[in-house]
């Protein structure tokens, strides 16, 4: 990574989902770039403020009204999704009501951001997560905003449309361009009613660039100046129709927190190597029920021969519970220094924390289906270095059964050792740098 002159005219607005999973990667990302000189301000929700703001070199603007939702209450402005049925419609009325419902909050808090004053002689670059439809006016080219160079980073598997690819949600490989299609042809009915409210919300901003996508999800890959997966490519399906802006670019591995270590840190996990320490994670928002991964995994140890590092982000343990002595809890540790000393993770199919775990060289037990968690447990499973449970509930018996097989055969840690090296040819920073400077010299020449 380079490092910019004092009084260098590069500035970066960063634009993120107000969800940990979008925050995260950006807010990495945005250290890793302070300390090379980038000036930067921060647009998202006001729940990470405070993360935010400590960030040498970056201001931070919030979201306003429904558009700054809670990542932990994300529903709580949308009380009539309860009254939704609980099934694969559920995703749809979250792309229209939510992701789309909230595109003019979103836009309107970049346009105040790109009308500062002191931004005018600036040579800005937009960095979003992906999933941002507040950026879309902006990437079509409307005369409303100043047109800027957007670039995407996706911590998330693609989800649009592609002939080689079964669509997203599916947890499937390509079953070939003719059965593709029929299955592309049918979430593209599904999503009609969605693209008809996005072309109409998109309508008010008479952008000059008019881009036919198949669904609204397809206007976050296509429309970037550039889209950066965070992953390797043997976590997602080949595909030969993506925008000339994409690439793969490895895994943020930087830290995000400094709220030091528990007292049993060193002991438990450092100084101790008498047995394999399996970590369990169940993510941030799907998974608030420990009975759901973490307490099944905690009975699965119970009686094994490794050690148990269990991080409950937003899954206590229940009171009174008979916590095994081969196990220690905390709510929060970081990956990057955790994964130093595990042997297998188990979770619920993260992306980031599936990346991070397999760039640190481990296997995984999965079980998870929410979200994206259908595709992502899928995709790593099919790297051989993982073994996927298909479930949001796991049984004792399966976790248990699922360690035993990836502690005792070879074959899942030599495929995530082989996963560890194909990691470390990015230099994730470096080429996200590199996007940006190409950016720069392309809009502003």
């Amino acid at each position: 990574m380079g490092s910019l002159p004092p009084q260098s005219d590069i500035h970066i607005v960063y634009i993120a989902v107000p969800g940990y999973g979008h925050v995260r990667p950006l807010r990495s990302l945005a250290k890793s770039l302070s300390k090379a000189g980038y000036n930067a301000t921060f647009v998202t929700g006001d729940a990470f403020q405070d993360s935010l703001e400590c960030i040498p070199n970056v201001d931070f603007h919030s979201f306003q009204g429904k558009a700054n939702f809670h990542p932990e209450r994300v529903f709580d402005s949308w009380p009539e999704r309860a009254q939704q049925p609980q099934d694969a419609t559920l995703a749809v009325w979250d792309i229209e009501h939510v992701f789309f419902g909230c595109m003019d909050g979103w836009f309107n808090a970049m346009q105040t951001v790109l009308t500062r004053p002191e931004l005018a002689e600036k040579r800005v670059v937009i960095i979003t997560d992906g999933f941002q439809t507040g950026v879309l006016p902006i990437s079509l080219d409307t005369p409303q905003a100043r047109r800027v160079p957007v670039l995407a980073i996706a911590n998330f598997p693609i989800v649009a449309l592609s002939k080689d690819t079964p669509p997203f949600g599916f947890g499937l490989p390509s079953q070939g361009e003719e059965k593709n299609e029929e299955l592309n042809k049918m979430v593209e009915q599904a999503f009609s009613g969605v693209s008809v409210v996005a072309k109409s919300l998109l309508q008010k901003y008479n952008c000059k660039r008019e881009m036919t996508v198949r669904t609204p999800m397809d206007y976050m890959f296509h429309t970037p100046e550039a889209y950066l997966q965070l992953t390797v490519p043997q976590m997602e399906h080949p595909r030969t129709d993506s925008p000339p802006g994409f690439a793969f670019i490895g895994t943020l591995l930087g830290a995000n927190d400094n709220r030091g270590f528990p007292s049993w840190w060193h002991g438990f996990v450092v100084n101790d190597s008498s047995k394999p320490l399996v970590v369990v994670t169940s993510g941030t928002v799907a998974s608030m029920d420990a009975h759901q991964l973490i307490i099944p995994t905690i009975e699965a140890c119970r009686d094994l021969p490794v050690r148990l590092v269990v991080c409950a982000v937003n899954a206590p343990i229940p009171e009174n519970y008979d916590l095994p002595g081969n196990v220690r809890v905390a709510t929060w540790l970081p990956f990057e220094d955790l994964f130093k000393h595990a042997a297998i993770v188990v979770t619920n199919g993260g992306y980031g924390g599936i990346n991070q775990a397999f760039a640190a060289g481990l296997p995984m037990v999965l079980a998870g289906l929410t979200e994206d968690k259908i595709e992502t447990t899928a995709r790593a499973a099919n790297t051989g270095a993982a073994i996927n449970l298909k479930t949001q509930t796991p049984s004792v018996e399966q976790v248990r059964d699922a360690l035993k097989t990836v502690l005792e055969k070879d074959s899942y840690r030599a495929a995530a050792k082989e996963l560890q090296k194909t990691y470390t040819e990015y230099d994730t920073v470096g080429i996200i740098e590199k996007t940006i400077l190409e950016l720069v010299e392309r809009f502003y020449s």
